[in-house]
């Protein structure tokens, strides 16, 4: 969903101050000099916005950076609202955050409501463009993952996924493909989530991997009223080869069985393509992308990627591949931190699309 990423990207750019200035472990000397006060604040700013799924829309984003305790954690804790109205008459409100606890512990998610709309083109690697139709959804999402910090790169935390879905409104090809979760339903997983990050900067990384496994299974015992099983892996890598010069390379591979409501398949989440172009229950996604500087805070990029989807996993490698590539620009907001104001241009096999937004693609 391309306005969530928007907005989300928007949040994690107001916290990157709080990430950026406590990437490392560190504990205190003397930790009666510590002033909690200090590690408090809030942040607050109205947004407006253009997108061909949202017409004009108009919001406001706000977070609060605090510590928890009366000691130094090793991240500070961060919780955020965004809230945004479109002239379609969409609503969004989401609150995500991210609690840190002594050195081991964490917990961090998403609270939020949403009335959207999708584009919908079919299901498959070759469901045609001009498939293309809009369906109404509304739905109320809770996202929780609480980890253990095994050693400084490596967490291990039990994640739990809740989306109600109520859908409105249909179209033509959606009602004659009559998939699973047409009728709305609910969608309730718990699982297992195994991480290794060692980059330099979450935000902006000039070296180091970030890898994540996720397993979730939904069923009656989970309330979900879908019995399915799914399996994720994220795998990024970033090589610097000179000063500033970085190849940045990205992995996503995920496969889903049993009972899958289509609303809950994979959806393409890469460049150069519409918004859900492409939905299955198996998708492989590549990117390979090339970050170089240009002129003081002014970098530029050039990536390529393919992806693929298919009812089976193993069906994806007969399947087409669907390749994009393009250009974009970098300008960084501050100097301290590593945030960027994006602008990225991407041409896939259909048309060129085009991307404003703060945060990396990946």
């Amino acid at each position: 969903m391309r306005l969530f990423a928007l907005l989300l990207a928007l949040f994690l750019g107001l916290s990157s101050k709080s990430f950026a200035q406590n990437e490392e472990d560190h504990t205190l000397e003397n930790d009666s000099l510590y002033n909690t006060a200090k590690d408090f604040s809030i942040t607050a700013f109205p947004i407006a916005f253009f997108l061909p799924e949202t017409g004009l829309a108009f919001g406001a984003l706000g977070i609060s950076i605090f510590n928890i305790g009366e000691k130094e954690k090793w991240r500070k804790s961060q919780v955020g609202i965004g809230l945004a109205y479109t002239l379609k008459n969409q609503i969004l409100v989401f609150v995500p955050y991210e609690l840190y606890f002594n050195d081991k512990w964490k917990t961090q998610g998403e609270l939020g409501f949403y009335r959207y709309f999708y584009n919908y083109y079919g299901i498959g690697i070759d469901s045609p463009a001009s498939n293309l139709e809009i369906y109404g959804a509304n739905f109320p999402r809770i996202i929780n993952t609480v980890s253990y910090r095994l050693t400084d790169e490596v967490f291990v935390g039990i994640r739990n996924k809740i989306d109600v879905f109520e859908i409105p409104t249909t179209g033509e090809v959606l009602s004659n493909d009559n998939p699973l979760g047409i009728e709305g339903g609910t969608v309730s997983t718990i699982g297992l989530s195994i991480s290794y990050d060692s980059r330099d900067n979450i935000f902006y990384p000039s070296k180091g991997n970030f890898t994540e496994l996720i397993l979730e299974h939904g069923s009656a015992y989970s309330f979900s009223d879908f019995t399915f099983t799914g399996v994720s892996l994220i795998a990024r890598k970033f090589v610097p080869i000179k000063k500033q010069h970085i190849i940045g390379l990205n992995l996503f591979t995920g496969t889903q069985f049993g009972n899958v409501p289509f609303f809950n398949y994979y959806f393409f989440a890469g460049r150069g393509y519409n918004d859900r172009r492409f939905i299955d229950r198996n998708n492989t996604l590549a990117q390979i992308e090339y970050r170089y500087p240009i002129y003081k805070r002014l970098t530029g990029v050039a990536f390529t990627s393919i992806s693929t989807f298919s009812s089976t996993y193993l069906g994806q490698f007969n399947e087409s591949w669907k390749p994009a590539f393009g250009i974009g620009l970098r300008f960084q907001l501050t100097k301290k931190e590593k945030s960027n104001l994006r602008l990225d241009f991407a041409k896939g096999v259909e048309d060129v699309q085009f991307y404003i937004t703060i945060g990396e693609a990946f």
